[in-house]
């Protein structure tokens, strides 16, 4: 097959869909412990998500998120609210390989922007919004809506008096 120089592109075109900012429903289809170029930082943990628009039920492409240990206060919030999101079963000290094993095929809710281009061209990709909101939020399964108002932390029983007359 020919290939015609003139029908190449000119710019560089976007790495994937752009997906516009807002909340979106993802599901997790791939969680990886990846190294990173610097060998003496930890590894990261890779996520590849499927996102869908919540209002039109339409599959709006895929992103990939990543979570780090840090000793910074945003990766650790960004952390904190991921495992809030997804409702895990986790207290104390973890290790961040310890989620890949329980978080594929979970669904929450996840702010989205296009990466902004410090040049002033236009966004070659979509990404995890850590500047807006909660960052990440529960998914309630069948009906769409956030978890947030629905939980209840249990309440210890209140000690029982009695009225002596």
């Amino acid at each position: 097959m020919a290939i015609n120089f003139n029908s190449l592109p000119t710019e560089k075109p976007a790495m994937g869909t752009i997906i516009p900012k807002g909340q979106y429903v993802a599901t997790i289809k791939k969680a990886e412990m990846r190294q990173g170029k610097n060998e003496t930082k930890p590894p990261y943990l890779n996520l590849e998500m499927d996102i869908t628009d919540e209002a039109s039920n339409s599959y709006m492409g895929k992103i990939w998120a990543i979570l780090t240990e840090s000793e910074s206060q945003l990766p650790k919030y960004q952390l904190r609210q991921f495992i809030k999101a997804l409702n895990l079963p986790i207290t104390g000290d973890f290790e961040l390989k310890d989620l890949t094993k329980m978080v594929v095929e979970k669904k929450l809710k996840v702010d989205i922007t296009p990466e902004e281009n410090a040049d002033g061209k236009p966004p070659q990709r979509s990404i995890v919004d850590i500047s807006a909101g909660e960052i990440f939020y529960p998914y309630i399964e069948n009906t769409g809506t956030t978890a947030e108002n629905v939980f209840t932390p249990p309440t210890e029983a209140a000690p029982q008096t009695m009225s002596q007359y």
